[in-house]
């Protein structure tokens, strides 16, 4: 598989089942004023460090291309350059270690990467399965506003959601809802109300973490489960949010730069 082929594998499978962009115009209008308000401080009173650091400092100044400039968080979460053949092991470390405390056999994991995907899976062809996906995409890192959740919930495409805003201004979203395996074995957000129309065989539910850590890399972690029904999938997902949140959250969890 090319990089080309992996990106858009990528992008297609976390992009299809995102809510629209609602941020409204006055909103839009507020936060950029926050912006400029918020880079008018930081200019006026970091002059000095700017001359001191050179080019480091240089792209979290013009850096960002929205109203919520995010970075300032790309330097956090890079750390020390990773050796691209390294990223398999890294993942798979991290996610069977917290996976590992509530799934007694994980399985062998599947992996495939590039420069700005990269997706490991457990449970591949089975009715409960796990994945861990980090991407170098920043309409998915902007789409994760204020009005995320809310958007979702209003349109009956979320069975929960909630949004946090972590000091180091990453955002962390933790949904539950409702989704169809197509014939072609790839997965379709479907609304509430159409849970009970859907073949039983066809449905299944999933516990999705999305955290943004920079204004392009997003991280997913996801378990899946087949269920006839909201209730049993309920008793079938075994990792607790907490879980899956820490390990969307690990720094580790970065593409090399």
């Amino acid at each position: 598989m090319t990089e080309r082929e992996l990106s858009t594998l990528v992008h297609d499978h976390v992009s299809s089942d995102e809510p629209p962009f609602s941020l409204t115009p006055d909103a839009a209008i507020l936060r950029g004023r926050r912006v400029v308000r918020r880079r008018r401080l930081v200019l006026g009173g970091t002059v000095a460090a700017v001359l001191a650091v050179g080019g480091l400092a240089g792209p979290a100044l013009v850096g960002g291309d929205g109203p919520d400039d995010r970075s300032a968080a790309v330097d956090r979460t890079q750390g020390p350059a990773l050796d691209p053949a390294q990223l398999p092991r890294v993942i798979e470390e991290a996610s069977r270690t917290v996976l590992g405390r509530s799934v007694g056999d994980l399985g062998p994991a599947t992996f495939e990467g590039g420069p700005r995907a990269a997706v490991l899976r457990y449970g591949a062809g089975s009715d409960h399965r796990f994945e861990v996906t980090l991407t170098q995409d920043r309409a998915r890192a902007e789409d994760s506003g204020e009005q995320y959740c809310e958007s979702g919930l209003v349109r009956g495409a979320y069975l929960e959601c909630t949004r946090e805003v972590r000091d180091d201004d990453s955002v962390v979203i933790t949904k539950l809802w409702a989704v169809r395996l197509t014939p072609q074995g790839t997965f379709k957000a479907i609304r509430n109300d159409e849970i009970a129309t859907t073949e039983r065989d066809s449905l299944w539910f999933e516990r999705r973490v999305k955290v943004v850590k920079s204004a392009t890399l997003v991280t997913y972690v996801k378990e899946l489960v087949r269920a006839s029904s909201l209730e049993t999938a309920r008793d079938a997902l075994q990792v607790p949010e907490a879980d899956l949140v820490e390990l969307g959250t690990d720094p580790r969890l970065v593409l090399p730069g």
